[in-house]
């Protein structure tokens, strides 16, 4: 198995695995899903960092867009307060 198979298979797993378990504890607020699946990303996406150049540079790229719009949320949070 390749290694980027391995990390969307860790991607998809990490993501079902969390919005069950967000489910489960009956969490129905959206910007929760959102941050926690996030920083999923962020944190699979660095243990795969034996990605080829090109792949490695589009996820980061992708990671700068997840962050900004998770610090948009931290922000948002904070000023409704």
């Amino acid at each position: 198995m390749r290694i980027y198979n391995k990390y969307i298979i860790s991607l998809v797993l990490a993501s079902c695995f969390i919005n069950v378990l967000l489910a489960f504890y009956g969490q129905n607020d959206l910007v929760i899903y959102f941050v926690i699946n996030v920083l999923a990303y962020l944190v699979i996406t660095l243990l795969y960092t034996y990605l080829n150049p090109r792949a490695r540079s589009v996820l980061n790229t992708i990671g700068v867009v997840l962050f900004a719009g998770f610090m948009v949320t931290v922000v948002v949070e904070i000023i409704a307060g």
